[in-house]
């Protein structure tokens, strides 16, 4: 499964097998959410054009949203 290998590359962390596509949690590396998000979602469009990428990217205390290439907005991380 090429974009299960693609993810299990980029990301540190675990990718698990959801009914419509997968679940990935863990650290990529790159300057700042949108770079990191970019180079995620480029990749996986190269192995599978009909991609689409939901994704929360939490950065210095913000969490960054995005659909596709298209950044949602921001929220502050809670913590408690």
């Amino acid at each position: 499964m090429p974009v299960r290998a693609a993810l299990t590359n980029l990301v540190d962390g675990t990718v698990t097998a959801t009914p419509n596509g997968f679940h990935v949690e863990g650290q990529v590396a790159g300057d700042d959410p949108e770079s990191a998000h970019r180079q995620l979602f480029s990749t996986l469009r190269r192995i599978e054009p009909r991609t689409t990428l939901r994704a929360e990217w939490t950065h210095d205390g913000t969490v960054h949203r995005f659909v596709d290439s298209v950044a949602q907005g921001t929220r502050s991380v809670v913590v408690s």
